[in-house]
């Protein structure tokens, strides 16, 4: 007996109630602190930092996605139903304090005397010149005139009179049909002004509120308004059942995660703990001890909180499962050190029995717990905000583990001696069999685990690689339901990309957008792409404007003012009428359009969709769809070979999970090698024989491989949040191998090393095995497939431990009888 561990123990037993009320004010400090942890509900914040294709990926959508808004999908069963429930709702909208902006209607009136107005000449793409050259001759010009007249003998219309009146040569329908192809899809129908599915049955609105969405308390508050909004456009109607209004957008989501990660820690953080302690009840059937072991892991728990807060001050849905995974871990050198304790009560006092236990279990528990920490570690250096965040802070909750077997479980031993007694033997003759089994039959055993590698490792191998982010959306999502509504009905594709340019100012800006969208249309007439939709149709640069009024000035205008003169009274029209029209056609034009400008109001929304302006730069996107086949790759490295001196970058769906595809499989195997060779040394370091150490991990090796192999033959891919199972699975699967093999190197036989500590290995290996196990209640299916994938494996870990461990552990024993020693 150790005498270090003698004066320890003396030293716990005289302050323990000192230790306790330390231990019970830094819990409640801890407790406390998490009203201030905050939850991370951005699920671009998991990926990394630093690569092209995730930089520009997470800078497009915060700058031009869905984050900063709420988009509104307006279903009805009849044609206008849903036009009519928008021109209430919409007005109800934007009385709201807590709305910057809606895109609801298009006001016609606005748009002919705005950019179709006054900024006509500005809108004519020098491609439709020729057009208009011919429509401007005497020729075109009486076509023009001839044609207005039997428009106005159909049935008297106003509004058609009023347009051939201000437009009687179709100048601005010219202008507005190029514009409209440049900016629209053929598949939405803006008729009436809002932005309408091509069957008329949905429409689609998007608010802008003043706030983050990340602002939980204000996304509350918003989201109440826009539904009472709702239900007084409802109210205002005579068909209320006949609508649907479903949301989507960053506040929708933030909403959804919110609630959603709360539930989540609620469930899986209790049942867990329930679990785990219903585990070590039914394995020792005594409660008496149960406080004692609660009390651990909760404070191991709490005081990870506190240090999460500490290093992070944020959250999210993967980072905050450590707790689920920390009971389960954390339990385990609290089974083996009372399993030992009331071993040793049974012959000694209770400061001997303490004395003995520590001293037999120190070194393997501190082994244990450090190969399990250090598998965490491993993880902690993931390029995954949260798995990085859970990898660390796991690590940080064992070390805490490793102090509490040293301190708080002696304390907590001489402040409840009663509990320290064992209620019946604590052997495990069934699983001292089994390993004695193994044992007699280890050669067979192990060639053919030896015959197995090969074939599981061609298996691993083709593992697939799961990049699709929407798996990191919980599994009932309604605001994911109405995005994939929305593309069903309006044709919108996931794999549209942006390419961004950026400017010092707008225009510079802007004229490196209009390289990028001719750029585009080369690529189009390659069959690379689909049209192109680019904001320069709208808000073309001032040297692109100036170059079309400077063309429209070299036209034969006064020629063709004559000939409308003559042509006009010919079909029975007034000149004097038309004479705004005459002056404006021959009169002078150098007005640019910039933004801001009020002909642009009406706009304003859709502009959003392309323009940023920020104090020290602008930037402005053109949306790509890739046609079917092509590889975004291709369409990148084309737009960089025809566009060599122009800055841009391309922010695709399709290139961000092609680069987080190579991220897991480097991560993957960067887990693997890191995790087995920092287990290795540290095994070494205790077990200093090559031969054990190896017997020690290659169980886990196995295990690791074997779940590999199942996922392929499953069709599971490797995602964002199981890429961690195998290093756990090494790091954890380790502390079963190491109390058998501690027990083996003081003198045990394999089979009886695994008799004794049988019970204890059982129930530590079920308690981890509920711990994961009840992540599988989370909503988030990475998350829940993450713990079915942990706690399957950690149960292989378990049957390797008392099967392939003893067979490994007997190879090259001096003689049968330390082989197989007395296992019943």
């Amino acid at each position: 007996m150790s005498h270090g561990y003698a004066r320890w123990v003396a030293f716990v037993e005289r302050h323990h109630r000192a230790i306790l009320a330390g231990s019970l004010v830094l819990a409640l400090v801890s407790a406390l602190s998490l009203r201030a942890l905050r939850l991370d509900l951005d699920v671009l914040d998991m990926l990394p930092t630093g690569a092209p294709a995730f930089d520009n990926f997470k800078q497009f959508v915060g700058e031009f996605g869905q984050l900063d808004e709420l988009v509104v999908l307006v279903t009805a069963n009849y044609e206008n139903t849903a036009s009519a429930f928008a021109d209430v709702f919409v007005p109800e909208l934007r009385r709201l304090r807590s709305v910057r902006t809606v895109q609801g209607r298009v006001d016609a009136n606005e748009v002919s005397t705005g950019i179709l107005g006054r900024y006509v000449y500005n809108y004519l793409p020098l491609a439709v010149h020729d057009e208009l050259r011919r429509r401007l001759s005497p020729a075109g010009v009486d076509a023009a005139v001839a044609a207005n007249r039997a428009i106005l003998q159909a049935p008297f219309d106003l509004q058609a009179a009023a347009w051939v009146q201000r437009d009687p040569l179709g100048i601005a329908a010219l202008a507005g049909r190029s514009l409209a192809t440049a900016l629209g899809d053929n598949r939405i129908d803006v008729a009436g002004g809002y932005l309408r599915s091509a069957d008329g049955l949905a429409l689609l609105l998007v608010v802008r509120p003043v706030q983050s969405p990340f602002d939980i308390a204000f996304t509350k508050a918003f989201m109440a308004e826009v539904r009472a909004a709702e239900a007084k456009a409802r109210a205002a109607l005579d068909f209320p059942a006949a609508l649907r209004v479903g949301y989507t957008g960053g506040y929708a989501f933030a909403l959804e995660d919110e609630a959603t990660i709360r539930w989540d820690i609620a469930q899986y953080t209790v049942l867990a703990l329930a679990g785990v302690l219903a585990v070590f009840a039914a394995g020792y059937r005594q409660l008496r001890i149960l406080p004692c072991v609660a009390y651990g892991l909760v404070l191991a728990t709490l005081l990870t909180f506190l240090a999460a807060l500490i290093a992070y001050g944020t959250l999210n849905a993967v980072s905050l499962s450590f707790a689920a995974l920390l009971y389960g871990l954390s339990i385990d050198s609290a089974i083996h050190y009372y399993t030992r304790l009331m071993q040793e009560r049974q012959h000694f006092d209770l400061r001997t029995a303490v004395t003995r236990s520590l001293g037999a279990l120190g070194s393997a528990t501190l082994l244990a717990t450090s190969t399990t920490a250090a598998a965490f570690a491993v993880i902690g250096f993931s390029n995954l905000g949260g798995v990085s965040q859970l990898g660390t802070l796991t690590a940080f909750g064992m070390l805490v583990n490793a102090v509490e077997f040293f301190v708080l479980y002696p304390a907590l031993s001489f402040r409840w001696p009663a509990a320290m007694t064992a209620p019946r033997p604590l052997d495990a003759p069934l699983l001292g069999r089994v390993a004695l089994a193994s044992v007699r039959h280890r050669r067979p055993l192990l060639a053919t685990g030896i015959m197995a590698v090969p074939v599981l490792l061609w298996l691993a191998a083709g593992v697939s690689f799961d990049v699709d982010l929407m798996h990191l959306r919980p599994r009932d999502s309604p605001g994911l339901r109405i995005e994939q509504e929305i593309a069903r009905r309006f044709g919108t594709r996931p794999d549209t990309a942006a390419v961004l340019v950026r400017g010092p100012d707008v225009d510079s800006a802007l004229e490196h957008s209009e390289a990028v969208a001719a750029a585009s249309e080369r690529l189009r007439e390659e069959g690379l792409v689909g049209a192109p939709l680019s904001v320069t149709a709208l808000l073309p640069s001032e040297r692109t404007q100036r170059e079309r009024l400077q063309a429209f000035a070299a036209l034969p205008r006064h020629e063709a003012a004559a000939a409308l003169r003559a042509a006009l009274p010919r079909h029975g029209f007034r000149p004097a009428l038309f004479d705004p029209f005459l002056a404006d056609l021959v009169g002078p034009h150098d007005a640019i359009v910039r933004p801001g400008d009020p002909a642009l109001a009406a706009f304003e929304p859709l502009l959003q969709r392309y323009v940023r302006l920020r104090p020290e730069e602008a930037i402005v996107a053109t949306y790509l769809q890739p046609a079917p086949g092509v590889d975004m790759t291709v369409i990148e490295g084309r737009l960089r070979a025809v566009l060599p001196a122009t800055p841009f970058v391309v922010a695709s769906r399709a290139l961000l999970e092609a680069e987080l595809g190579k991220l897991l499989r480097w991560e993957l195997l960067w887990f693997f090698v890191a995790a087995f060779g920092v287990n290795f040394l540290l095994v070494l370091v205790r077990f200093p024989r090559l031969t054990a150490a190896a017997a020690i991990l290659l169980p886990e090796a196995l295990v690791s491989l074997a779940l590999l192999a199942l996922m392929r033959a499953a069709d599971i891919g490797i995602g964002p949040v199981n890429v961690i199972v195998v290093p756990l699975v090494l790091g954890i699967g380790v502390d079963h191998c190491v109390y058998v093999a501690e027990r083996v190197q003081r003198g045990d036989s394999p089979a009886r090393a695994v008799r004794h500590v049988g019970r204890a290995l059982a129930v530590s290996a079920l308690t981890t095995i509920a711990g994961f196990g009840f992540l599988a209640l989370s909503e988030y299916p990475a998350l829940a497939a993450m713990g079915e994938l942990t706690a399957a494996s950690l149960l292989g870990c378990l049957v390797a431990a008392v099967t392939l461990l003893p067979a490994t552990l007997a190879v090259g024993a001096a003689n049968e009888d330390t082989v197989d020693g007395t296992a019943s």
